[in-house]
């Protein structure tokens, strides 16, 4: 696999982990919000530099101990044929996995599960399922989406879902839809939106929801889940 980037030492993607975050090339959804579009645009991809299986593995073999978790993420995952054959390499060197992933590739979720490659699932819900194409910015197939949630839901592995409170896309309404959506599960997480770096230049520079309307939220549906937060 090449790889469109390497952050070396991460305290906050793996909960409860040392960690190092690698990041793949592409994604099959367009949300206008994402802060990765030199992941995700073709165009933007071409200039990126590439880093290679070898060399994120050699990182990992260096830090031997002292690196407890790789998270992968993107772009989107799951999109590649050879991810499975790259995490058995890095479980050899006794390394655990956090995958984050769009939920649209249930059938590779399913079997990167069952071959207990992933430790950790991280699932973003975009939207209701009647704003889920607005959100993604593409045509959803949403019977993926309910089957990647169904599936985390088994309990296999662990996971958690998140929203990202993207503005003028999602209201209090559409959270409280997603909530009766996925629940019960243990985990929800709510994110806050930057608009710093946007794959859509309309929604850069965009302020987010008000602090008090998301803390509001927040209380309203942590009786619903076991860790709810805002991050």
């Amino acid at each position: 696999m090449f790889f469109g980037g390497l952050q070396r030492t991460t305290l906050v993607d793996y909960p409860g982990k040392v960690a190092a975050t690698v990041f793949t090339f592409g994604c099959n959804f367009r949300c206008p919000n994402c802060h990765n579009p030199e992941l995700v645009l073709p165009e933007l991809i071409e200039k990126q530099p590439r880093i290679t299986e070898k060399e994120v593995l050699d990182f990992l073999k260096s830090r031997q101990g002292l690196i407890e978790g790789l998270c992968i993420t993107g772009g989107e995952p799951t999109m590649h044929s050879d991810l499975g054959d790259f995490i058995k390499k890095v479980k050899k060197l006794r390394v655990q996995v956090k995958l984050d992933t769009n939920g649209s590739f249930p059938v590779i979720l399913k079997k990167l599960i069952n071959q207990y490659l992933i430790d950790y699932v991280a699932m973003d819900v975009k939207a209701p399922p009647e704003k889920y194409d607005i959100a993604t910015g593409v045509k959803v197939s949403l019977e993926d989406i309910k089957k990647s949630i169904n599936l985390l839901k088994e309990g296999k592995v662990n996971f958690e879902f998140r929203t990202t409170l993207v503005p003028n896309i999602l209201t209090e309404d559409d959270i409280l839809k997603i909530v009766e959506w996925i629940k019960p599960a243990s985990q929800y997480f709510l994110q806050r939106f930057r608009g710093k770096k946007t794959l859509s230049p309309e929604w850069e520079g965009l302020s987010g929801w008000p602090e008090e309307e998301m803390q509001f939220l927040l209380e309203k549906i942590k009786p619903y889940f076991k860790n709810c937060a805002l991050r």
